[in-house]
């Protein structure tokens, strides 16, 4: 059986992941942000649906899509996302905060996961559509209040942030962060594997 990590010869950094489990945690990464901004659009797209039909029918079972969808799939992304993240940077030469590109990754996937929990789920699990009789399309969007305006903020945001974060994996901008340690071999006390 192998090791999960093994040991490097820089001082730096006393071990990484190994490339089989570097590269599961980077697929497992890619898949629970693609996933979340796929869930993304599926809610943009019923938010839009249930903003500009005339069917009242179709109102309500958009915001009852989005009330059944949102609170099983966004928390589970987003820890997926956060996790998988953090362990990539455990274990691979970029770290947490060695450099700022990670650094301000972090910090959004932190905010990201936050607001999950504190405002979107709370807030779409507290959909109650009205069930459309005899009502209008219009008068069924008026009984939901400002809510379907509010709610198209958070998957038009969480779709942008984690699109900066795919530039920001690509194209890894900036420097080291204040908080990186210099590499051993640049102060010259370079660790040998025997």
């Amino acid at each position: 059986m192998h090791d999960l990590a093994t040991p490097t010869v820089s001082s730096a950094r006393a071990w990484q992941w190994t490339p089989l489990v570097r590269k599961s945690l980077t697929v497992l990464h890619a898949i629970c942000g693609i996933g979340w901004m796929g869930v993304d659009i599926a809610v943009f797209a019923l938010l839009m649906t249930a903003r500009t039909t005339d069917d009242p029918a179709l109102v309500a079972s958009s915001f009852d899509a989005i009330r059944i969808i949102v609170p099983l799939a966004v928390p589970a992304l987003s820890l997926g996302m956060l996790a998988t993240g953090v362990l990539l940077g455990l274990g691979t030469r970029w770290g947490l905060i060695r450099y700022w590109w990670v650094l301000v990754k972090l910090l959004m996937a932190l905010v990201m996961v936050v607001l999950v929990f504190v405002s979107l789920v709370p807030t779409v699990s507290s959909i109650s559509v009205p069930v459309p009789t005899a009502a209008s399309a219009d008068e069924l969007r008026a009984r939901l209040g400002p809510l379907p305006d509010m709610l198209l903020f958070p998957p038009i945001v969480s779709f942008l942030m984690l699109g900066i974060a795919t530039i920001l994996s690509i194209f890894k901008p900036w420097r080291h962060t204040p908080w990186s340690r210099k590499p051993a071999s640049a102060s010259g006390n370079e660790v040998r594997a025997v």
